[in-house]
C-alpha cells in the first residue's frame, strides 16, 4: 500500500531528524559533536528547526496511520469478491488488470465491479 510506503519513510525521517536534534542538542556527550562545532544561537536555530520538521513529520505520520485505518475499516465491512478485490487493490496495492488474473475474472468486470464499489463507498461517505 502506497501509505505504508510513505509511513515507512516518514518513521526513517524521524529517525535521522531525531538523531541529528540529539547531536545539535547535546553540549556535554561526544554525541553533541554539532552543538560544539557552532555557536550557541545557531545551535538553538537548528535546534528549533529540526523539532519543526520532527512535529511536522510526526503529524503526517498520525494523519496517514488514520488514513490507513479508515480504509481498512471500509474493506472490513464488504465480504467475498468484493472484499477481496478492495484488498488487492487498495492493501496489495495491485493493478486491477492484475487482480482479474490473480481471481480469473475478466478485467472489465474488475474494472466494473471496482467503479461500483466505489460509488458505494462515495455514497456512503456522503451519509
Amino acid at each position: 500500500m502506497a501509505i505504508d510506503i510513505e509511513l515507512e519513510e516518514l518513521e526513517i525521517s524521524i529517525t535521522l531528524s531525531s538523531n541529528e536534534l540529539e547531536r545539535w542538542e547535546n553540549y556535554s556527550f561526544k554525541d553533541g559533536d554539532l552543538a560544539k562545532q557552532q555557536t550557541f544561537l545557531t545551535a538553538l536555530q537548528k535546534q528549533t528547526r529540526l523539532k519543526e520538521v520532527i512535529s511536522s513529520l510526526v503529524s503526517r505520520q498520525e494523519q496517514l496511520e488514520q488514513q490507513r485505518k479508515e480504509i481498512v475499516d471500509t474493506i472490513e465491512k464488504f465480504r467475498g469478491l468484493e472484499q477481496r478485490i478492495l484488498k488487492m487493490k487498495y492493501v496489495e496495492g495491485m493493478k486491477l488488470e492484475a487482480i482479474a488474473e490473480e481471481t480469473g475474472y475478466s478485467y472489465q468486470y474488475i474494472k466494473n465491479k471496482h467503479a461500483e464499489l466505489m460509488r458505494i463507498i462515495r455514497f456512503s461517505k456522503k451519509v
